[in-house]
């Protein structure tokens, strides 16, 4: 298949994943549906219940109030997701078109781009199918738990950490309604952070994509300037040819000046989802480590791990794309820029400057997406977890 065909398959799966939320990404007329308002009530129904069971428990034990709200940064996180969808549902429609744009105009340009393309997906792909196991395994493990501890041990928990008022779980139609209610907000959110995590992580691996085009382009020119610097040898006096650096010149400035506006507008759509995405989980591990301190909670426990999960695929994709734009600067910097003219070389120093200054993505101006700021979150956050258990606040 065509890379092409490959990134249109990729968005259309995106696609149909977001409609069954009620969320069509590529409709140009964004439409309130039924499953729309249902995506809708999934937080709004665990911020109200989820708060009012909290603040119950809190009065009786700090750390039963700690439980009632190890799915705080899940809420946080999933609001980030649907806000961003439904508010820059524009942009990111768009975006998703000019992905598969670049992907239809570059396979035609040679083997290397396609080489380049398909990799860019496989990288995708591979990321998506983390995703979508991680996801899969630790939401079933979260809705069958309950029912597996109900049938052999009659032990009834909750899916989610909370109880409906006016409804008691000791009673089979009390706890069939809690479990139906807490299965629609369980569900609509597994699915919502499969799609958020998708659509940002699509935007960021293209980063890395467009590096790599960047590469190709610039070692085609750097070959037409080593023949420039060759030719002087075996030429007449007088003689001059162009090899078209001019023209390779220029293909490769606007290029960059491509590369730099992306990554400035993925920023832009995703910088509010992806600074949620990785604070929250990093407050939800807080909260599970403490609970688990002090006593075993199995939801809280599963919790943990798809927070910690979360919150490390977010920070090794940022990783690699400080490795891109590192890639970006040293290719920049190989160029045989001393066979240019003055008046390329004035043009190259440009191109130079703005690769030496690249904007990395920053969460909320405070700290890098990286891996190292996921590994002192963590350790931070252990610490903090390991504080409140041992003091017992």
């Amino acid at each position: 298949m065509k890379p092409s065909q490959r990134m249109h398959g990729l968005v259309q799966h995106i696609n149909a994943v977001a409609q069954q939320l009620g969320l069509d990404m590529l409709t140009v007329k964004k439409e309130y549906i039924f499953r729309t308002w249902v995506t809708i009530s999934a937080p709004l129904t665990y911020a109200v219940f989820g708060v009012y069971w909290g603040f119950l428990e809190a009065r009786r034990h700090w750390l039963e109030g700690i439980k009632s709200s190890i799915m705080l940064g899940g809420l946080v996180s999933g609001s980030a997701k649907l806000l961003t969808i439904l508010l820059r549902h524009t942009p990111i429609r768009d975006l998703l078109h000019f992905i598969i744009k670049i992907c239809e105009d570059y396979e035609q340009r040679g083997v290397d781009f396609i080489h380049a393309l398909n990799f860019g997906i496989d990288r995708v792909y591979k990321i998506q199918r983390i995703i979508f196991v991680g996801y899969s395994i630790t939401f079933l493990i979260m809705l069958m738990m309950p029912l597996v501890l109900l049938f052999y041990k009659g032990i009834r928990i909750t899916v989610m950490p909370y109880e409906i008022p006016g409804l008691s779980i000791d009673s089979n139609i009390g706890y069939g309604l809690t479990y139906l209610q807490h299965t629609i907000p369980e569900v609509v959110g597994g699915i919502g952070f499969y799609l958020g995590d998708m659509l940002v992580l699509l935007a960021l691996n293209q980063i890395q994509t467009f590096a790599d085009i960047f590469q190709l382009k610039a070692t085609a020119l750097n070959d037409a300037l080593e023949r420039k610097e060759h030719s002087r040898y075996v030429c007449n006096v007088g003689e001059y040819k162009d090899f078209n650096i001019q023209a390779l010149l220029m293909d490769l400035i606007n290029w960059h000046q491509l590369f730099v506006d992306y990554c400035e507008l993925v920023e832009k759509i995703y910088d509010n989802l992806i600074a949620a995405q990785v604070f929250a989980a990093s407050v939800s591990i807080v909260i599970c480590l403490c609970v688990n301190l002090n006593e075993f909670d199995l939801i809280s426990a599963i919790f943990f791990l798809v927070s910690a999960y979360s919150m490390s695929v977010y920070c090794i994709v940022g990783t690699q794309i400080e490795f891109a734009y590192d890639q970006v600067y040293q290719t920049v910097s190989c160029l045989s820029w001393h066979e240019l003219s003055c008046e390329q070389r004035k043009l190259y120093m440009m191109m130079l400057q703005r690769a030496q200054n690249m904007k990395i993505i920053v969460l909320l101006g405070i700290t890098p997406l990286s891996l190292g700021t996921a590994l002192q979150a963590s350790e931070l956050d252990f610490c903090f977890g390991n504080l409140l258990a041992k003091n017992n606040i």
